[in-house]
């Protein structure tokens, strides 16, 4: 059993210090509706990464609507190109949670909320231990960014969003995280966040 950091921690304070990452523009095009996420643990220590994206930062999209996004990594000057979309949001089970054996402590007071995001290398570059899930946030409608359950690497059989270790050109993958909402309040936006020199994430409107 994992405890939940505490929800005073934001969480792209928490990205920050697990990726370091940069947003800068992007590109859209367009589909769908809601409902699916993930929590992925790493068996290595982060890279810096920065991601950015042209153009459309601080929009706020539908879900099923990609966008584009330019990919750094600091330590090897590495560059890729990801196509990233927030694909859906539903509620999850505690039950389903501790027969993962990630049942939080406080149980009685938060509801588990699954976000399913789709990644796609549309780059020239081959990306190794990526961390693609790791900006994924989830804020709700008292406009608190919600904490993710940390799972290191245990898997949530509903919510499975395990990291591919490496995340090959053309290659697409769904990572689902787990975000734990208060009991009351219901999720309102996916972001697409990139630490604190973040000023504007991707977004995309969770349908009520």
């Amino acid at each position: 059993m994992l405890n939940r950091p505490p929800r005073a921690t934001r969480f792209r304070a928490a990205l920050g210090c697990a990726l370091g990452v940069t947003l800068l523009g992007l590109a859209t095009a367009g589909c769908e509706d809601d409902t699916a996420a993930s929590g992925s643990g790493r068996r290595q220590s982060a890279t810096r990464a920065d991601l950015a994206t042209d153009g459309d930062g601080g929009k706020t999209l539908r879900l099923g609507e990609p966008t584009s996004i330019t990919y750094k990594r600091g330590s090897d000057h590495m560059r890729g190109a990801l196509r990233v979309t927030a694909v859906s949001v539903r509620k999850g089970t505690h039950a389903e949670l501790k027969k993962a054996g990630t049942e939080p402590s406080d149980i009685r007071t938060t509801q588990p909320y699954y976000v399913t995001m789709t990644f796609e290398n549309v780059g020239e570059n081959s990306l190794h231990y990526p961390f693609l899930n790791t900006p994924t946030g989830l804020e709700d409608t008292s406009g608190v960014d919600d904490q993710p359950l940390i799972t290191g690497d245990t898997e949530v059989a509903a919510c499975p969003g395990k990291d591919p270790d490496d995340f090959a050109v053309g290659a697409k993958v769904s990572l689902c995280k787990v975000f734990l909402v208060p009991n009351g309040i219901r999720p309102s936006v996916v972001t697409y966040s990139t630490g604190d020199d973040t000023k504007q994430p991707v977004s995309w409107k969770v349908r009520r």
